[in-house]
């Protein structure tokens, strides 16, 4: 399993989040979030294609989309940036 490691930006985001969603939604988050460490290149991810030297992935799990980078050097993978469809 990789290290997680997350933006400034995907903290706040949660933080956000989690005051609005249902106790289901969160646990769908936690869910993915381990799912992606488990195995970044999981079927369903897709390419974000914002900056080819630095690539990102999306995976959408219910309401949530999320965008995460892999570094398989350090065996991480650094959550980007959170979305909520809610």
């Amino acid at each position: 399993m990789a290290e997680p490691a997350f933006t400034q930006a995907s903290l706040r985001r949660a933080i956000e989040i989690e005051k609005t969603v249902s106790t289901t939604e969160l646990e769908l988050l936690d869910r993915t979030l381990a799912y992606i460490l488990d195995d970044s290149s999981l079927p369903g991810r897709f390419s974000a294609f914002y900056d080819p030297q630095h690539p990102t992935f999306l995976v959408q799990a219910g309401p949530f989309l999320i965008e995460f980078a892999v570094n398989d050097e350090t065996d991480t993978v650094t959550f980007v940036s959170l979305f909520y469809r809610g």
